[in-house]
C-alpha cells in the first residue's frame, strides 16, 4: 500500500512527458509544413523546443546524460579552444540577456559553486537535446530541396544552442579549475575570466 503513491506519481510522470512531448511534436511538424521555409520557423522552432525542454525538465524528469558526459576533457580545461571558436565573443554579445557568474556570490557561499556547476549540466543537456532535433529537421529541410531554410536553421540551431552548450562547457571547465587549484575561501574571481 506504501508504493502506491510513488507509483501513481511515477505513472502521471509518464504521462505527462508523453503528452507534452506529443504536444510539441504535433505543433513543430504543423509549424514544418505550414511555415518550414521561412526564417520565422527557423527562428521559432528553437524557442517552441526550448520550452518542451524546460516543462519536461521541470515536470517530468531533469534532462541528463551519463555523469562522463560533464567531465571537462583536458584541451577544455584551458578554454583556449572555446576561445578560438568564438564562444567568449558570444557571451560578450548576450550578456545582458544571458546570466552570468557572479563572482561575489561564489565568494561568500561555499554551496553556490557546485550549484552553479549542476545548473550549468541542466542547460547544457537541454541544449544538446535541442541542437540534435533541429539537426535532423535541418536534414529534413535539405532532402526536401530547402537549401534557404536549412541554411536558417542551422544558423539559429548553432546560435541558440551550439554555442551555449560550449558556453556551459567553458563556465564548467573553469569553475572546476579555479576550485581543485584553491580552497573555496580563498577563490579571488576576476569578472573578465567569466565574460
Amino acid at each position: 500500500m506504501a508504493d502506491q503513491p510513488r507509483h501513481k506519481a511515477a505513472w502521471i510522470r509518464w504521462l505527462v512527458g508523453t503528452a507534452l512531448t506529443v504536444t510539441f511534436a504535433v505543433a513543430v511538424v504543423w509549424g514544418a509544413r505550414a511555415y518550414g521555409r521561412s526564417i520565422a520557423f527557423a527562428f521559432g522552432v528553437n524557442w517552441v523546443l526550448m520550452m518542451w525542454a524546460i516543462m519536461f525538465a521541470t515536470n517530468v524528469v531533469p534532462l541528463r546524460l551519463p555523469a562522463q558526459y560533464y567531465v571537462a576533457r583536458r584541451f577544455e580545461k584551458g578554454g583556449r579552444v572555446y576561445d578560438l571558436v568564438g564562444v567568449r565573443w558570444y557571451r560578450r554579445a548576450l550578456r545582458r540577456v544571458l546570466w552570468s557568474v557572479n563572482p561575489t556570490l561564489l565568494r561568500s557561499q561555499p554551496a553556490a559553486r557546485e550549484t552553479m556547476i549542476e545548473h550549468t549540466k541542466d542547460a547544457e543537456t537541454g541544449h544538446l537535446f535541442i541542437l540534435l532535433a533541429i539537426t535532423g529537421i535541418s536534414v529534413w529541410a535539405l532532402a526536401s530541396g530547402w537549401w534557404d531554410a536549412a541554411g536558417w536553421l542551422l544558423l539559429f540551431n548553432l546560435l541558440h544552442n551550439g554555442y551555449p552548450v560550449l558556453s556551459m562547457r567553458q563556465l564548467r571547465a573553469r569553475l572546476n579549475s579555479v576550485s581543485t587549484r584553491l580552497p573555496l575561501d580563498s577563490l579571488n574571481f576576476d569578472q573578465q575570466q567569466f565574460e
